[in-house]
């Protein structure tokens, strides 16, 4: 398991999404392997053939789903890594702009390069805070597919000086603010340097749905939609930091992975907790009673030298109604210990 995690953390770097196919019931429950477009990725050595022949089932099918293929059940999930706004510019839009990237989930980075702007006290909900010079701060912005850029610095200059640096990095989105006039200046300016008219004209710019925004907080509100439209153009599974870090790096440790749902329980498919010693370390299978018993579980599993197995969890209706879930429901757990 934790080869497959640290695998799934080095190819997010480099790619906008990575599938992953694993057996979590059958003769090869655990078995797992990463793949995207234009092939397999990664599998365990010497299994590179099998999920070869598992990818031909499984790559047209959804995130979140689940198949056969001969005696072994699939679930196949399109990981993401955690979206990443980078704001460029410490002005009024982006004071808002960063509340709103953390209420959406995203690793949220502020740059200026006038102290003044660029402080914790300033944007103490910031995940990251950088002051420096536009033409340097670049090197302290890891280099990511996952990185929403959003360039709203205090003048012209500084704006085409950081879109020119974007443009050379991987992204997600792009954004600019500035008029119409501005705008076509900018993008006349990137083509005259070398830029392929593909890359400029994925520049968005002004920035922002047209909703009529006029105070920099509706401003950051049209920014801030327009990135959720991009993002939610490619529906992928995001994998928070803290959970993948533990997949990869805490010994000892279990995964409980929902790999299907009924009725109304609380956490759809795909969502995962790792739990070690009665305690869950990250993520979430949906709290309440589920996802107690599930941890107490998948702590019991080293101590009793279980490394894989698959549990349903039922709420019946009565049991259900307690928990705020009229119909009840249940969850399908896969586990898996080190």
């Amino acid at each position: 398991m934790r080869e497959a995690y640290k695998q799934l953390r080095h190819y997010l770097q480099e790619l906008d999404w990575v599938g992953s196919g694993l057996v979590y019931e059958g003769p090869l429950q655990g078995f797992q392997f990463l793949w995207q477009e234009e092939g397999v990725l990664w599998a365990p050595p010497g299994e590179m053939e099998t999920a070869k022949k598992m990818l031909l089932t499984i790559g047209e099918m959804k995130s979140c789903t689940t198949c056969e293929i001969g005696e072994n059940h699939v679930f196949v999930e399109h990981f993401g890594m955690s979206p990443r706004l980078v704001i460029l510019g410490g002005g009024h839009i982006s004071l808002s702009l960063v509340k709103l990237g953390k209420l959406l989930g995203f690793h949220v980075t502020v740059v200026d390069d006038r102290g003044e702007f660029a402080n914790l006290q300033r944007f103490p909900e910031a995940d990251c805070v950088l002051c420096g010079d536009f033409a340097q701060v670049f090197e302290e912005i890891p280099d990511l597919p996952a990185n929403y850029y959003v360039v709203v610095t205090r003048g012209h200059q500084a704006d085409e000086q950081c879109v020119r640096q974007i443009l050379r990095r991987k992204y997600a989105y792009v954004g600019m603010i500035g008029s119409k006039n501005k705008v076509a200046k900018t993008k006349e300016a990137l083509y005259k340097s070398g830029f392929r008219p593909a890359e400029v004209e994925a520049i968005h710019a002004p920035i922002g749905l047209k909703i009529g925004a006029v105070t920099p907080e509706e401003i950051a509100v049209c920014i801030a939609a327009e990135i959720i439209q991009e993002k939610n153009k490619v529906p992928v599974e995001t994998i928070e930091d803290a959970v993948l870090d533990a997949l990869c790096e805490d010994t000892g440790s279990t995964m409980a992975l929902i790999v299907a749902k009924s009725g109304s329980a609380p956490r759809e498919a795909g969502a995962r907790m790792v739990v070690k010693d009665n305690e869950i370390l990250a993520g979430t299978i949906g709290g309440g009673a589920v996802e107690h018993a599930a941890m107490i579980y998948g702590s019991q599993m080293p101590k009793h030298h279980i490394q894989k197995d698959v549990q349903e969890f039922v709420l019946r209706k009565e049991e259900g109604a307690k928990l705020g879930m009229v119909c009840g429901g249940s969850n399908l757990v896969y586990f898996e210990s080190d």
